[in-house]
């Protein structure tokens, strides 16, 4: 590891401020895309019985349904609402959007949770060298950003196709 500088502020403005950036955007990117497949999954679960049910009753009226063109349309608005439901359920699944949502949020109070421990010289940075307190914040820092990265491929990778290649 390269001698770590005895400024920290060139660290905390520099590579952790961008690392710490990231893991907030990355977490607000994942838990907006988690929030909008599971709003469609429960609009279009919510709408898919009373869909059905509208082309019942359309059906039944007065014994006459709906000009025939237009009822025979009206068939296929439950099983568009009910492949969109189960669409976006799949999606969310396929790309893990819960599961990188807390990833990224936890990584990102982590490092906030260990600045103010470091600033503060509380916890495991509570010692009378400055360098020394600084050497171990960076080497938290670090070891969490590169522990992210192989918890990613992880969470990621097939594990059958993993066990496979041992």
């Amino acid at each position: 590891m390269p001698p770590v500088t005895a400024d920290p502020d060139t660290y905390l403005n520099g590579r952790w401020k961008d690392q710490c950036d990231y893991f907030e955007s990355k977490a607000k990117f994942n838990q907006t895309r988690y929030l909008q497949c599971r709003q469609i999954t429960l609009v279009s679960s919510w709408l898919t019985p009373i869909a059905i049910f509208g082309s019942v009753l359309f059906q039944t009226a007065s014994g006459q349904s709906v000009p025939g063109v237009y009822a025979h349309l009206y068939d296929f608005v439950p099983l568009i609402l009910s492949t969109v439901a189960i669409g976006s359920y799949q999606w969310e699944e396929l790309h893990n959007y819960g599961a990188q949502w807390a990833k990224f949020r936890l990584v990102a109070e982590r490092l906030k949770n260990h600045k103010e421990l470091f600033a503060r010289r509380a916890g495991m940075y509570r010692t009378p060298d400055d360098g020394e307190a600084l050497r171990k914040f960076v080497e938290f820092c670090e070891g969490l950003i590169e522990g992210t990265d192989v918890n990613y491929f992880t969470l990621m990778i097939d594990p059958r196709r993993h066990e496979s290649m041992d």
